[in-house]
């Protein structure tokens, strides 16, 4: 993805959860570098946010899923960053695939909500997603 900075971004990310209660997180291998993060990314011109979230987890984990429900649409202002993104966050369920970071993602894991809150270098967003959907 392009550099976002100085720029309003809008993007789609997904809050996948398995059968015994883990949610995927990814660590981003490129800008932010090292940070925890619900996988997710850009929204093309043109492009239905949820459609943006079905092609960008499979982009970067190789995972098939299907939006079940809108979380909340987030704001983030980062003005010390100059960043600036709007982006709607979704519950997903899995439907299919093999996990397998791409390039974009240094290591995904399957984790329990609570093992989530006491990541290192963990996003902005993650915290309040995961409260917003009532797992914390």
């Amino acid at each position: 993805m392009a550099d976002e900075r100085n720029v309003v971004r809008a993007g789609a990310a997904a809050l996948i959860e398995d059968s015994s209660g883990k949610v995927l997180i990814a660590k981003r291998a490129t800008y932010p570098e090292g940070i925890w993060v619900l996988p997710g990314g850009g929204i093309n011109f043109g492009e239905k946010a949820e459609d943006a979230v079905v092609r960008e987890i499979k982009e970067e984990t190789g995972l098939d899923i299907k939006p079940v429900e809108l979380i909340d649409v987030y704001e983030m202002i980062l003005p010390r960053l100059s960043v600036h993104r709007i982006i709607f966050f979704y519950r997903a369920k899995l439907v299919g695939g093999t996990a397998k970071p791409s390039t974009d993602i240094a290591d995904i894991r399957w984790l329990r909500p609570n093992e989530i809150a006491l990541l290192d270098n963990l996003g902005d967003t993650v915290l309040d997603v995961l409260k917003m959907a009532k797992l914390l």
